[in-house]
């Protein structure tokens, strides 16, 4: 009997300091990669012409639902517990055709993918999206870089690289988010006003 209860309260012990050193789990959160400055009008088409958008291409990296971070020069990580709802080249995809088909620039815009024939493609690459936390509370920076083509001539139109950064409101992953939206937000509006000055008319 004695050995019964000596076993029963080790047992009971390794129970209590299994549950005191693992502490209570953090909860997975989710956030979506957001458009902070959409212009909810669509504005009359100036060109009547078709831009095609090609599937927007990401760095490595950042090809996936972590969102990125940097203590460093030179370094990455990703934060845990703290992850985009998905890969932030399919969301930037759908933000930018939503730019361009508001900002009235073409009569359509849609995917490259599509059966319809079009006038010019326009092609992106991200090469950067992360919390610069460097500094207390750190800003996101985002990069990419747009190519403008005429398919029917097979011919480079234009080329640019963009980059933007916001100021992180807080020193965590939530603060990141809000500092990636406003940095997204700006590049977009850049971007989109450059296409639309440098699109033959």
């Amino acid at each position: 009997m004695k050995g019964t209860t000596r076993w029963a309260l080790l047992a009971l012990a390794c129970v209590l300091a299994a549950c005191i050193s693992s502490g209570p789990r953090d909860v997975q959160r989710y956030y979506v990669l957001e458009d902070s400055r959409s212009p909810s009008a669509k504005a009359e088409a100036a060109r009547n012409a078709t831009l095609l958008l090609a599937p927007t291409m990401v760095s490595g990296f950042y090809d996936t639902q972590g969102i990125a971070y940097s203590h460093s020069a030179g370094t990455r990580a990703h934060y845990q517990y703290h992850s985009w709802t998905e890969a932030p080249g399919r969301r930037i995809d759908e933000l930018l055709a939503m730019r361009l088909e508001r900002s009235g620039a073409f009569r359509t815009v849609v995917s490259v993918t599509s059966a319809v024939r079009g006038d010019l493609v326009l092609t992106t690459y991200v090469a950067e999206l992360y919390h610069d936390a460097s500094t207390d509370p750190g800003s996101g920076r985002v990069s990419l870089t747009a190519e403008l083509t005429d398919p029917a001539r097979r011919l480079l139109v234009a080329r640019r690289s963009f980059a933007a950064s916001a100021s992180a409101p807080t020193y965590d992953a939530p603060g990141a988010v809000q500092a990636l939206n406003q940095a997204l937000a700006t590049l977009l509006d850049e971007l989109v006003t450059w296409v639309d000055a440098t699109a033959p008319r």
